[in-house]
């Protein structure tokens, strides 16, 4: 049996230049591996596309033409946002013409959040995977090989279709808690050269050559409930961890079979357990690895200090986000749910300055109790970190979130909003520009625009003098 797994391409707006394998389906790949289903990767970004106005036609043209050359038994569509919908719908419509008899699973957070919905519209799909995706990817393909589809119930946290077309979805019980027993992503399936590019401008004190920063993941899942996050829709709101020698096997691997020597964590919340961080670092020291290494989505502030930061700084990390999510203390703590101290933040910042870290402080604008006094706590507090670099993103109300509810209830939204059309994608929450999506209590929308522009000012300043 066969598998083509198919990622979503990231949109415009991105500020730094790489891209990296699709991690989510090199987990996936890996455990088709295991089940006896080989694979193929197609990754969207990495399709050619001769302009912005001629990518959707050129990315389902190079789509047909692998369906048609490598004519798989199981179409797997990662959707990484509600926005990506509306062309994986196109994907699976393609996939179901030139191959009647494939069967069509989408993943991602928006299949988990209107998994009835899209089940009861679309037919193209046969199988949606909710969430956390490795457990019921193995069973699954195991059902499709044996051809016993007709009753899925012992999986859980699938969607899928009864013979009489019930839809039906099983709910989750548990979520994966020995994350070593999953196997090592497929990274041996990587044409890593695809992926080069040339990096030079970063910061590197160690003077690799970084042609890539290779993502990876030690922890899943956070027990914090910050108003416009959704992560927790997919991956529950424990905290699990691999074992630090399962971990830094992997940083290992791809030293010595690669030559990569950067890497970019991307937990939701590496840094929760401090203990954890510093037995992963005595490991990476233990071996002697000679990398340096990020973090995507950011530390946790309020576990870090000397002896975090001491670590991290010994074995490598050069570059760290600070999700401080807002300058105003009542915004942080009592709105948003952060539970981060002021103090802790400019201690944190110290800390990395001290070992020469770089830091990309960020912030997020247009809450609904935003208002000009605590937008301009915001912007104080950027002045007094003086991060490296700094981003203030306008707040996107994802499906999922309490601010989005919030939003909902209270008729924030600048659009008319058909709850019931959610579903479709129809919302395009996806980039960092000047659109806002919901407007606060006591601030009109020019307002708004205002402060936009002001904080895009105070972060083109930043990188400028970081280039300097």
């Amino acid at each position: 049996m066969k598998a083509l797994l198919i990622s979503s391409s990231r949109f415009g707006g991105v500020s730094r230049s790489d891209i990296a394998p699709p991690l989510n389906l090199l987990y996936i790949a890996a455990v088709f591996r295991k089940s006896g289903v080989a694979s193929q990767l197609l990754d969207l970004n990495l399709v050619p596309v001769s302009g912005p106005d001629k990518a959707n036609d050129e990315q389902m043209a190079a789509i047909r033409a692998q369906l048609l050359a490598y004519t798989p038994d199981i179409v797997g569509i990662s959707c990484l946002t509600t926005a990506h919908f509306p062309f994986m719908l196109k994907v699976a419509v393609l996939a179901r013409k030139v191959l009647p008899r494939t069967k069509i699973l989408l993943g991602g957070v928006h299949a988990t959040l209107f998994a009835r919905e899209i089940l009861e519209h679309c037919q193209e799909f046969d199988f949606l995977v909710l969430g956390e995706g490795e457990e019921q990817t193995a069973k699954l393909a195991k059902a499709i090989s044996l051809g016993k589809l007709d009753d899925l119930s012992g999986i859980q946290a699938l969607g899928w279709r009864t013979p009489s077309g019930e839809v039906r979805i099983n709910p989750r019980r548990n979520y994966i808690e020995d994350l070593d027993s999953i196997p090592m992503p497929a990274w041996d399936m990587i044409d890593f050269k695809l992926y080069y590019r040339n990096h030079s401008n970063w910061y590197n004190p160690k003077q690799h050559d970084i042609k890539i920063s290779i993502p990876l993941l030690s922890t899943r899942s956070c027990p914090y409930d910050c108003n416009f996050c959704s992560a927790h829709e997919t991956m529950g709101r424990g905290f699990r961890r691999r074992t630090p020698s399962h971990v830094v096997d992997e940083l290992a691997y791809h030293v010595n079979t690669f030559g990569h020597r950067y890497f970019g964590f991307a937990d939701d919340n590496l840094t929760l357990d401090k203990r954890y961080v510093i037995d992963v670092c005595r490991e990476i020291a233990k071996r002697g690895l000679d990398i340096q290494f990020e973090s995507f989505n950011g530390y946790n502030l309020a576990s870090l200090d000397d002896e975090v930061v001491d670590a991290l700084a010994s074995v490598g990390c050069i570059y760290a986000i600070l999700p401080i999510e807002h300058g105003s203390d009542r915004m942080r703590n009592e709105v948003i749910g952060k539970r981060l101290p002021r103090e802790k933040i400019f201690e944190v910042i110290n800390l990395y300055k001290k070992h020469k870290i770089q830091t990309r402080a960020m912030f997020i604008m247009g809450f609904p109790e935003d208002t000009a006094d605590t937008l301009e706590e915001t912007r104080r507090m950027v002045g007094d970190l003086a991060p490296d670099m700094a981003d203030v993103f306008t707040l996107i109300p994802f499906p999922g979130t309490r601010v989005f509810r919030q939003a909902i209830r209270d008729g924030l939204f600048i659009r008319d909003i058909d709850e019931s059309s959610l579903w479709e994608g129809v919302l395009p929450l996806n980039t960092k520009g000047a659109e806002f999506y919901i407007k606060p209590y006591a601030m009109s929308l020019e307002e708004l625009i205002h402060w936009r522009k002001g904080f895009d000012a105070i972060s083109a300043d930043l990188l400028a003098r970081k280039k300097k």
